[in-house]
C-alpha cells in the first residue's frame, strides 16, 4: 500500500507518464504471483520458521536497494525483487496460522495478522509521504527496511520450531497442483481470491492521484485518509475475524463484499464532498478487512495441513496475477475513462464473488 500515495511524487522525479505508473504495481504483482508457486513447496519443505527468516533478510536487502532506483527501469526491477521476495514473506505467515493455530481459532488468527498489516498502514503511510515530500520518495523503502531487520531478528526468535514436512518430488507438486484446479471448490476459492486482489488493484493505485487532482487534497492528507482507512483495518479485522469464528466465514465474506462494493461505487460522489474521502476509505477497508480475515481462515480449512504450503502458493499465484492485471488495467481505464470507470469496474468483482460464495464456496 505504500507506493499507491508515492505515484504522484514518482511520476515526477523519474518523468513517467501516467499510464506507466500502474506496472509499477503490476510489476510487484506478477513477480509475486509467479514466484509464489515456488515459494510454498519450499515452504512445506525448509519449515515456516526457516522460510520467513531467509525471506525477511531478502526483503531487507532489496528495500535498501530501493535507494539506488534512479530511473523508471531500475524502480520498476526493484518492485519486481521486491514481489517476489513477498511471495514467501506471505505464503509462510498464512501457512503458520495453519501449522499454529486451531481451527476454532482461525478467525481470530488472521484477523490479527490482517491488523498488522494496518498497523503498518496507519503509521508507515503518513510517515512515508511525509519523508517523500521533505527530502525523497526512496526513503520510505530504506526505513522500511530498517523495521524488516526487527522483524525477521524476531521470526527467528520468538517463532517456534517445527519439523518440517516430508521431502515431495516436484513431479508430485505438479500433480497435487493440477488436482486442486480440477476441485471446483478450490478452484472457486482461487477465483475468490482474484477478485479479492483485483478489485483492490484497480481500485487503490489512482486512488491518491484522483483525490489529489479532483478532491483538491494536498500529498498528506491523501496519506492521512490511508491511515484512516487502517485503523478501521484493525478494528473490523480483529472483531469481525473472531466473529467468523462463531457464524461462519461464508456470511462474512458475503457481507465484507457487499460493503466494499457499494462503497468503492459511490467514491466518485466524494467530488462534491472531498472531507467524505476519510469516513468512505474507511468503511471499504472495513469491509475488505472483514472479508479478507474470513476467506483467508476459509482457505486455511479446504485442504488438509500436509497440502497447506502447496495449495496456497498456488492459490497466492491466481491472486497476485489478479492485482497486477487490475493495477494494469487501473492506468488505461483511468486515462481513458476517468476515475468514474476504475471505481464501477472494482466494484463489479464484489459482484463476481457473492457468485462464487453462493455457488461454491457453501459450508459442506
Amino acid at each position: 500500500m505504500l507506493i499507491a500515495p508515492l505515484l504522484p511524487r514518482i511520476s515526477i522525479r523519474l518523468d513517467v507518464p501516467e499510464m506507466h505508473l500502474g506496472w509499477l504495481i503490476s510489476g510487484y504483482g506478477i513477480s509475486m504471483g509467479v514466484c509464489t508457486l515456488l515459494w510454498g513447496p519450499i515452504s512445506d519443505r525448509l519449515g515456516r520458521r526457516r522460510l520467513l527468516t531467509l525471506a525477511g533478510m531478502l526483503m531487507t536487502l532489496v528495500l535498501f536497494a530501493h535507494w539506488w532506483a534512479t530511473s523508471f527501469t531500475s524502480m520498476l526491477v526493484m518492485r519486481v525483487l521486491s514481489g517476489a521476495i513477498a511471495g514467501a514473506l506471505t505464503t509462510g505467515t498464512l501457512a503458520a496460522v495453519g501449522d499454529y493455530i486451531p481451527p476454532s481459532h482461525r478467525g481470530w488468527a488472521t484477523g490479527w495478522i490482517i491488523s498488522g498489516f494496518a498497523a503498518g498502514q496507519i503509521v508507515g503511510i503518513p510517515a512515508g509521504v511525509f519523508l517523500s515530500g521533505f527530502m525523497d520518495d526512496r526513503l520510505p523503502f530504506v526505513l522500511l527496511g530498517l523495521v524488516m531487520v526487527g522483524a525477521t531478528w524476531l521470526t527467528w526468535r520468538l517463532l517456534p520450531r517445527l519439523d518440517p514436512a516430508p521431502s515431495i518430488a516436484w513431479a508430485t507438486m505438479i500433480l497435487d497442483y493440477r488436482r486442486y484446479l480440477s476441485s471446483p471448490r478450490l478452484l472457486a476459492a482461487c477465483g475468490v481470491g482474484v477478485c479479492v486482489f483485483g478489485g483492490m488493484g484497480l481500485f487503490i493505485p489512482f486512488f491518491p492521484l484522483w483525490m489529489e487532482r479532483s478532491l483538491m487534497l494536498s500529498s498528506q492528507d491523501v496519506a492521512w485518509v490511508f491511515s484512516a482507512g487502517g485503523v478501521a483495518v484493525v478494528f473490523s479485522s480483529v472483531v469481525l475475524g473472531r466473529l467468523s469464528d462463531r457464524i461462519g466465514r461464508q456470511g462474512l465474506i458475503v457481507f465484507g463484499s457487499l460493503g466494499v462494493g457499494v462503497f468503492m461505487l459511490a467514491s466518485p460522489l466524494l467530488a462534491h464532498w472531498p472531507v467524505g474521502a476519510f469516513p468512505l476509505f474507511a468503511l471499504i477497508m472495513g469491509c475488505a478487512a472483514a472479508r479478507g480475515s474470513a476467506f483467508r481462515a476459509l482457505q486455511t480449512e479446504l485442504v488438509p495441513p500436509g497440502d497447506l504450503g502447496r495449495y496456497l502458493s498456488l492459490s497466492a499465484a491466481f491472486e497476485n496475477m489478479g492485482y497486477a492485471a487490475g493495477g494494469a488495467m487501473s492506468g488505461w481505464l483511468f486515462v481513458a475513462f476517468g476515475f468514474s470507470a476504475v471505481a464501477a469496474s472494482a466494484a463489479v468483482t464484489g459482484l463476481v464473488i457473492l457468485i462464487l460464495v453462493r455457488i461454491f464456496l457453501q459450508p459442506q
